[in-house]
């Protein structure tokens, strides 16, 4: 006598979802890599796994216009490149690069890598800055440090500078602007490179911006040591007879 065992429809119901949803769950946890051999894109962003941004490589388009205290700045022109995001998200330094072809004929090119403080902008930048106009061209190259005194960051600054914009009166409102970039705004503490002036060498200033020290040779070709004192008299080294 043949005998036939009958599973309940439930049980059957039940091991069907359970086997299709492990097949599923085993899809969704592969780790999966495409390779490619070439893609035209005009932005990527790379994002932490709870979202959080760490870079975006963009066109000049499409570029990321900042971003500072978890907010994002609003639409700005920005150059085409990279720009770097911390653990935080907020932006810490890029590289961006352009040319642009003037109407006269002239050409601004240049290429800028930087690295920013904490909350604020740039203090470390690598630049090639160039202005072609016919035969002759003006450049600077080189590498900088600069700081800033407060801590208050780019936000704040920004919007002291914003707030200043607002004042009716010129005079004041310039006494204004001065005062912040005085209290508030960049210093530049160290080149090392070649100026506009066609100079190259290592120009180093104090926490205020101010000239100290100046090794390089000149336009002319001729070496130079220079320091500066507190009124900003130039005592050089190697002036003939200077001790």
């Amino acid at each position: 006598m043949k005998t036939t065992v009958k599973m309940p429809f439930g049980i059957i119901l039940l091991f069907t979802a359970f086997t299709l949803f492990t097949l599923l769950n085993s899809f969704r946890l592969e780790k999966k890599i495409e390779n490619f051999d070439e893609i035209n894109v005009k932005r990527i962003n790379i994002i932490e796994k709870d979202g959080t941004i760490r870079m975006v490589i963009a066109n000049k388009e499409l570029q990321h216009s900042g971003r500072m205290d978890g907010k994002d700045w609003e639409k700005r022109e920005r150059q085409a490149g990279m720009i770097f995001f911390n653990d935080l998200g907020d932006e810490c330094g890029g590289l961006i690069y352009a040319a642009k072809k003037n109407s006269d004929g002239s050409v601004n090119s240049g290429m800028s890598i930087t690295m920013d403080r904490y909350r604020d902008d740039q203090v470390l930048q690598i630049l090639n800055d160039e202005s072609i106009k016919g035969d002759k061209i003006m450049s600077q190259r080189g590498f900088f440090v600069n700081d800033y005194k407060s801590l208050e960051g780019i936000d704040a600054r920004n919007k002291a500078y914003k707030d200043a914009e607002k004042i009716t009166d010129e005079k004041l409102r310039n006494e204004k602007l001065r005062e912040i970039s005085k209290n508030h705004g960049s210093s530049n503490l160290l080149f090392l490179g070649k100026t506009k002036g066609n100079s190259q060498g290592l120009f180093i200033a104090d926490q205020n911006g101010q000239p100290k020290l100046m090794i390089y040779v000149d336009d002319k070709g001729q070496p130079k040591i220079q320091t500066f004192d507190e009124k900003g008299e130039i005592k050089d080294f190697l002036l003939t007879g200077n001790k």
